[in-house]
């Protein structure tokens, strides 16, 4: 069933317009009759049926509203230090369909990749465009956020007032299963770049309390990690089970 998000909680009648009701009536060329899903965004789902279609847009009939079943328990930010190319919207992408709660792109002293603030900034406005689409498909409850770029320090001292700390590091012994089985259900995810974290940077996660962790004997590139660790953590909370 096609979804999509809306900014205010629909009620009775209402047209869905802009880029979205366009590509309903477009490319997805619904008919009246028809159900779509449209979501608000905070975890409520709107059950409607199309009455009409117009060049801009459907009119929807709101028919029923029920939680949305998208969301899982445990909170995960994946800080995911700045890779080369488009790594970082590969990560973006399946992070959200996986059930990332947030991304946040870091730069850490081995990033390759540095780009100026105003490329950051429209890097991280496609990243956001690309977490709604991935939360449409995936039919996620809410759209997770793309937080501003930020160093790798100011990210370990934020996570350590917020949750729990993960840290994938190549030299780090913990065990990922062990560590979820002490951890919360509210989790920041840090993964480095092609190069991997520095000592020094270790260190500092692990002077606030963070977990160094390893993810297995096989070596991992930077956009393969945060989706593999993903799958791990909630298939061990248990937010794969139906």
């Amino acid at each position: 069933m096609p979804r999509f998000f809306v900014e205010e909680k629909p009620q009775g009648r209402v047209f869905l317009g802009g880029e979205e009701g366009r590509h309903g009536a477009k490319a997805l060329r619904l008919r009246p009759g028809e159900e779509v899903t449209l979501c608000d965004g905070c975890g409520q789902d709107y059950l409607c049926l199309v009455e009409e279609v117009q060049r801009e847009g459907l009119w929807l009939d709101v028919r029923e509203t029920r939680p949305s079943l998208g969301e899982p328990r445990t909170q995960v930010t994946v800080c995911q230090c700045w890779p080369k190319g488009d790594k970082l919207e590969t990560v973006t992408q399946k992070a959200v369909e996986l059930g990332a709660a947030e991304i946040w792109p870091l730069f850490s002293s081995r990033c390759v990749a540095r780009p100026d603030p105003q490329a950051a900034g429209k890097k991280a406005a496609r990243l956001q465009k690309i977490a709604k689409e991935a939360a449409q498909q995936s039919g996620r409850g809410r759209v997770p956020q793309v937080l501003a770029p930020a160093s790798l320090e100011e990210a370990l001292g934020a996570a350590a007032a917020q949750g729990e700390i993960l840290f994938c590091y190549e030299k780090g012994t913990g065990s990922l299963k062990e560590a979820l089985a002490q951890c919360g259900e509210r989790v920041f995810l840090f993964v480095g770049p092609e190069g991997g974290f520095a000592p020094e940077e270790a260190e500092l996660a692990q002077s606030l309390g963070g977990k160094l962790l390893s993810l297995g004997r096989r070596i991992l590139r930077t956009e393969t990690a945060p989706l593999a660790a993903l799958s791990a953590i909630f298939y061990e909370k248990g937010d794969m089970e139906l």
